[in-house]
């Protein structure tokens, strides 16, 4: 994929997925340090990110972070919809070799995302049963598996995979954002892809919800 942002600062990613596994590398052109590599573990809900440039790596709890930002906004009387205002457009495209439809996204319905079907999840590659089943697969928790049943647009933009492969966030009429899809390649993908290099070592941050107590920042 080719992402690019207001200021036309510019990177390339390329996802690996295979089945509940994802690695996800970002390079930023002409910036070495710039470049990183995301592994997401969606069944530990952690998220790690390598820096390849110094051979070190972080691990982050994302349940742990996404329940300290709820806590966070709470206290300042903030209530975030767990469902996000989703329309079909109607409208097809075909990018990279794939058919995709449009989908408008939020309250100002200001994201557009062209998603193909049969390419798994964002997050994450594996194919499921329709409606429910879909839900399921992106470990989402039991209260919001309920409550997912009184969004049916939200069914039907899981059911069968949910991978955009063109996506424009706006932002007051301007452009924020915009990433697409250059090229899709299935092939085998080896398992080693999507662990922690044994010569990394871990960088840690203080204050960060995957950080036990007494860790100190390694310089």
């Amino acid at each position: 994929m080719k992402m690019a942002t207001e200021d036309q600062k510019g990177a390339e990613m390329t996802y690996f997925l295979k089945g509940r596994h994802t690695r996800i590398e970002t390079k930023v052109a002409n910036l070495p340090e710039g470049s990183a590599v995301m592994l997401w573990d969606l069944e530990g809900g952690k998220v790690t990110t390598l820096m390849p440039s110094r051979k070190m790596y972080m691990t982050m709890d994302m349940k742990a972070a996404a329940e300290n930002l709820k806590e966070m906004k709470r206290s300042q009387g903030k209530e975030e919809a767990e469902f996000p205002k989703l329309t079909p457009t109607g409208k097809q495209e075909t990018i990279a070799g794939y058919t995709c439809e449009h989908w408008l996204m939020g309250e100002k319905q200001d994201i557009d995302m062209c998603v193909a079907k049969g390419l798994g999840y964002f997050g994450m590659g594996g194919q499921s049963g329709g409606g429910l089943g879909s839900l399921k697969n992106l470990a989402f928790s039991p209260k919001l598996l309920a409550e997912a049943a009184a969004h049916p647009e939200w069914v039907k933009f899981l059911e069968g995979g949910a991978f955009p492969l063109k996506l424009t966030a706006m932002e007051d009429g301007k452009v924020k954002m915009t990433m697409e899809a250059t090229k899709v390649e299935k092939k085998a993908l080896d398992d080693s892809l999507f662990s922690i290099p044994p010569d990394y070592k871990e960088f840690s941050m203080p204050n960060m919800p995957s950080v036990p107590a007494g860790k100190q920042l390694v310089r």
